[in-house]
């Protein structure tokens, strides 16, 4: 494999990660489960890094990689509700922020415009993956300080998806007016 596939080998690694990490939750094999999701995760900074280095974009990637870290978190959090580690409320606020970004990335795309992640998208990135990490160390160690802090992440966790959300709209809302009035 050539140096400018890894990109989109590392985006392919992520989305057959998906049922392996949801399986060893499920199986309470929880640090394996972090492990998975931790070096995962990591791999969506390495193709991107590789895909600028090399100046390697393709369709592929440009498709798959916003989906393949939405199916990750996603899968997570719905296996934690599974687990009764989370209600489905802030499952649905979170994933339904997914949706919604992923819509108006590719209604972008109808358009040629290229729909970049904001400093929003990043911050809320981060609040789910402490979130995720959190309830995986406490499903293993039930640890009361960490177990009592998960409430406080959620709602974090909700709050940078509403606010991110609402950052992309109203950073499109000409891309969106636009679409609509045809």
């Amino acid at each position: 494999m050539s140096d400018e596939n890894i990109p989109n080998a590392l985006t392919v690694f992520r989305i057959i990660s998906v049922p392996f990490v949801m399986f060893l939750l499920l199986s309470g094999f929880n640090l394996a489960a972090l492990g998975l999701f931790l070096f995962s995760s990591v791999t969506d900074l390495a193709d991107g890094y590789l895909a600028r280095k090399y100046h390697r974009t393709s369709p592929f990637g440009k498709f798959a990689d916003p989906i393949a870290d939405k199916l990750l978190v996603s899968a997570v959090f719905i296996t934690f509700v599974q687990l009764g580690e989370l209600t489905a409320v802030p499952v649905v606020v979170i994933v339904s922020r997914e949706f919604l970004v992923t819509g108006l990335r590719l209604l972008g795309a109808t358009r040629e415009k290229v729909i970049s992640a904001s400093w929003f998208g990043k911050a809320k990135t981060v609040s789910h993956i402490v979130l995720i990490v959190t309830i995986t160390i406490n499903l293993e160690f039930q640890l009361i300080w960490l177990k009592e802090s998960i409430p406080w992440l959620i709602y974090l966790a909700m709050i940078t998806a509403i606010a991110s959300g609402t950052d992309y709209l109203v950073s499109n809302r000409k891309l969106i007016k636009e679409c609509f009035l045809e």
